[in-house]
C-alpha cells in the first residue's frame, strides 16, 4: 500500500526556508507555505499537517500569538520556532507553550533538516501517525547535490566575499554547471539567492533595531552602502532607514 509524505508547513514571509526544505525534504515530505497568520490559522484548520516551521517576525502577528491558536486548534501539532531576535524571552515563552524546538536565524539548512527529520521519524517510533501517514523513518540529511551544497554555503557565509567561482570548486561543479542547475531548481540565478539571504539578513538586523545603516550593510556582506540603499529599497520598497524606524515602532 502507498505511503503518503508527512506535511511540513512553513510559516514564514521569507521565501528562503520553504526554498531550502524543498531542496533537502522535497522528494520525502510535502512542503507548503503560508506568508501570514492569518492563512496560516486556516490552512492548519482545513489540512491534515504533521509539523509547522513558524518565524516569530509575520506581517501581521507575532510566532507566539500564532503558537498559542494553534495549541487551541491542534495540541500536540509539533512546531519549531524561528526567530532572528534570539531574545530569552521568546525562546523562554515558545517552550512553555509546548515547541519541539526552537532555532535562530539565520538558520543552519542542516540544523533545521536535522531537527524536522529528528522531529517526525520520533512521532513514527512511538506508533503515531500524525494525519494518518507514514514515511521513511530516518534519513541523512541530504546535503548531497551540489545546488544544495551551494545553498549551504550561502546561508553560512553570506556575509563573506563567496562568489559563484569559489562556491563551484568547493562543491565539485563548473561554475557554469552550477549557475545553470541553480536556476533549473530553485527558478532564481546564484546572484539572486545569495542577494536575498543577505537582504533578509539586512531586514532582521535592522528590524532588531541595529543602529548603523554602514554596519547592518558591512554585517550582511555590502561594502558599498549606496548600493545596498538601491538594493534594499527595490526588494522592500523602503529605505534601510525607513524600514528600521516602521518595525521599531510597531513594537511600541
Amino acid at each position: 500500500m502507498a505511503t503518503v509524505p508527512q506535511r511540513i508547513f512553513v510559516v514564514d514571509d521569507d521565501p528562503t526556508v520553504q526554498e531550502l526544505l524543498k531542496s533537502f525534504l522535497g522528494k520525502a515530505y510535502e512542503v507548503s507555505s503560508a506568508t501570514t497568520a492569518a492563512d496560516a490559522l486556516v490552512k492548519v484548520r482545513r489540512e491534515p499537517i504533521d509539523l509547522v516551521v513558524l518565524d516569530h517576525r509575520l506581517p501581521d502577528r507575532t510566532g507566539l500569538d500564532v503558537l498559542v491558536e494553534l495549541r487551541s486548534i491542534r495540541q500536540n501539532l509539533p512546531v519549531v520556532m524561528l526567530t532572528g531576535f534570539g531574545s530569552e524571552w521568546i525562546c523562554a515563552a515558545a517552550f512553555r507553550l509546548g515547541v519541539a524546538d526552537y532555532l535562530q536565524k539565520p538558520v543552519n539548512a542542516g540544523d533545521l533538516v536535522g531537527t524536522i527529520q529528528r522531529i517526525l521519524s520520533r512521532g513514527l517510533e512511538r506508533g503515531e501517525a500524525p494525519g494518518e501517514r507514514s514515511t521513511l523513518r530516518s534519513l541523512p540529511v541530504p546535503l548531497s547535490t551540489p545546488v544544495q551544497k551551494a545553498m549551504g554555503l550561502i546561508q553560512q557565509r553570506y556575509w563573506d566575499q563567496i562568489s559563484l567561482s569559489g562556491v563551484s570548486r568547493e562543491v565539485g561543479m563548473s561554475k557554469y554547471r552550477l549557475s545553470h542547475r541553480f536556476r533549473e531548481v530553485l527558478g532564481v540565478t546564484f546572484r539572486d539567492y545569495l542577494l536575498r539571504v543577505r537582504l533578509e539578513q539586512a531586514k532582521t538586523r535592522l528590524a532588531a533595531g541595529q543602529p548603523s545603516i554602514t554596519e547592518v550593510a558591512q554585517c550582511v556582506g555590502f561594502s558599498d552602502l549606496p548600493r545596498f540603499d538601491n538594493l534594499f529599497k527595490r526588494y522592500t520598497g523602503l529605505t534601510p532607514s525607513a524600514y528600521r524606524a516602521l518595525h521599531l515602532g510597531r513594537q511600541q
